[in-house]
């Protein structure tokens, strides 16, 4: 780097400096935790069953063995696939 390439440099840093506000870490916190709730998503209220559970996770498993993903992703689905069928099991037995 030349030295009107590195004097160039040095004056954009500088400028964006200037451009941008400098706050203390007190206020980087307030800013960062202030109550906005643009950013909040709601959150999801309908409840999934878990025969609509297992349905996914078959298709999803169905699709990950068609990808040919490796057999740790194929094992994860398949241990919550059967945790919801263990789920939906017992939630029936309680009916009864």
């Amino acid at each position: 780097m030349s030295n009107t390439e590195a004097l160039q440099w040095a004056a954009e840093a500088d400028d964006s400096l200037a451009r941008n506000e400098i706050l203390t870490n007190d206020e980087i916190i307030r800013t960062v935790t202030a109550d906005d709730d643009d950013d909040v998503t709601p959150v999801n209220s309908v409840k999934i069953s878990h025969s609509e559970a297992v349905t996914a996770l078959n298709t999803s498993l169905q699709w990950v063995e068609e990808q040919n993903f490796e057999a740790h992703e194929n094992m994860l689905l398949r241990r919550l696939r059967d945790r919801a069928c263990e789920l939906k099991i017992g939630t029936a037995a309680q009916k009864k």
